[in-house]
């Protein structure tokens, strides 16, 4: 390596160290490592039935919203992009989770609804594994705590959506 290269190098982890004293900066990476740790266990918990987080997320979505939803809105609500929702959706249909059904009188919408073996999967997986793995996740926080970070979450969400909107109106 040249010395230039080892200079350059130098310039930038100083500056990003220099950046990483900003409380601001210093809990964006936190939240960052943590989500990617976190991210990587669900991939291990996860695997009920080989269905994806994304997937799983989806049919999640669906039971809440009465059983059935426009890709569109799964893609908002998700916060995935419509071809990855498009990806996922496929996956649940090959695997009997969910059906596509006309949506009205427009034969270019359809309707993404949960199947009876989706429900049973969601049943089954979500309900009694969701209770063990916030356990285990959350064991080292009290009430109070876990209050205060849900809040902190629900703020951060609302913060971002509301940029990604900004975004999409530019």
């Amino acid at each position: 390596m040249d010395d230039q290269y080892k200079k350059t190098v130098k310039a930038i982890a100083r500056g990003l160290k220099a950046q990483s004293r900003d409380p601001r900066v210093k809990v964006f990476l936190s939240y960052l490592y943590t989500s990617d740790i976190f991210n990587k266990y669900l991939d291990t918990v996860l695997t009920y039935k080989n269905v994806s987080r994304a997937g799983f997320s989806v049919l999640h979505y669906l039971v809440l919203n009465g059983g059935s939803m426009i890709p569109t809105v799964i893609s908002k609500k998700t916060a995935r992009s419509k071809y990855s929702v498009t990806r996922v959706i496929d996956t649940l249909e090959k695997m009997g989770l969910v059906e596509r059904l006309p949506a009205g009188k427009d034969r270019r919408t359809r309707r993404v609804r949960i199947t009876e073996k989706g429900l049973e999967v969601v049943n089954n997986a979500t309900l009694a594994s969701r209770a063990r793995l916030c356990a285990n996740v959350f064991r080292t926080l009290d009430g109070k705590r876990l209050t205060e970070l849900g809040d902190i979450l629900k703020d951060l969400r609302i913060n971002l959506f509301s940029l990604m909107e900004e975004m999409d109106r530019d």
